[in-house]
């Protein structure tokens, strides 16, 4: 029963997000003629807040509570390192991270019709299967942490199928952040995993929280604290999952 109701309700969750991405994407272009990027931005932000925070995930029935965003500060610059769970990861943190910032996408992304887009314009692609395209990006993320601009990256890489709450995560997210002397903010998507499982392409109803957890600052950090700073931040949000979420309840 409960997957008979998935599949209308899946194809009005992707009808109304496709109608909101349209809506951006009208907002969003007449932003290009804007030279200051971070006032760019902040518009760009702006409306992601209202249109898909506090509009689209109600009317989608997939609402989320915001906490912890106090620890963030707006003088600081931050890598920000959420689990990857699902599709919704998008929504969620393009709507709920009211800081100066852009994320890392990889470029198979930018083919999808209007969100691929709106990504093009908003942020960093990376070709994941290219040694030169990540070399490149990577410089580029350190040129922009050193210049007060934060990134979002998903240090696990891909969606988490694993039973664990957290995949094993990669190094980068954490190498440019010490290269820059960046914060690491990490994000717990609490309860998201149950609301698309990574095994099927239907939605289901349902709340989650995103908590801000405590940044890490990186000053005085090298190379050699990469490994024990990964290791860290993926305790920290597994920690919080597997006391919190319920799909780890179960």
């Amino acid at each position: 029963m409960r997957k008979i109701i998935a599949i209308p309700f899946s194809i009005y969750v992707a009808v109304t997000f496709f109608i909101i991405m349209c809506i951006l994407l009208l907002i969003y272009t007449p932003l290009l003629i804007i030279r200051d990027d971070r006032k760019r931005m902040h518009i760009i932000y702006f409306f992601n807040k209202w249109l898909i925070w506090k509009f689209w995930t109600n009317i989608a029935f997939l609402p989320v509570t915001v906490q912890g965003r106090e620890k963030i500060k707006n003088d600081e610059t931050y890598v920000f390192v959420p689990n990857h769970s699902n599709m919704l990861d998008i929504p969620y943190t393009s709507s709920c991270i009211e800081h100066y910032y852009k994320p890392l996408v990889k470029k198979e992304l930018l083919r999808s019709p209007v969100l691929g887009q709106l990504l093009a314009m908003v942020s960093l692609p990376v070709d994941r299967n290219s040694a030169e395209s990540r070399k490149k990006s990577t410089e580029k993320m350190i040129e922009w942490l050193k210049g007060g601009l934060g990134l979002l990256i998903f240090p696990e890489g891909t969606r988490n199928r694993t039973p664990l709450p957290v995949k094993e995560m990669y190094d980068g997210a954490f190498r440019v952040a010490i290269a820059a002397q960046a914060n690491v903010a990490p994000i717990a998507l609490i309860n998201l995993r149950g609301l698309q499982p990574v095994d099927s392409p239907w939605f289901y109803p349902g709340k989650i929280t995103m908590r801000f957890l405590d940044p890490i600052s990186t000053k005085g950090m090298t190379e050699a604290d990469v490994e024990s700073l990964k290791n860290r931040v993926s305790q920290m949000i597994g920690d919080v999952l597997l006391a919190e979420d319920s799909f780890y309840k179960k």
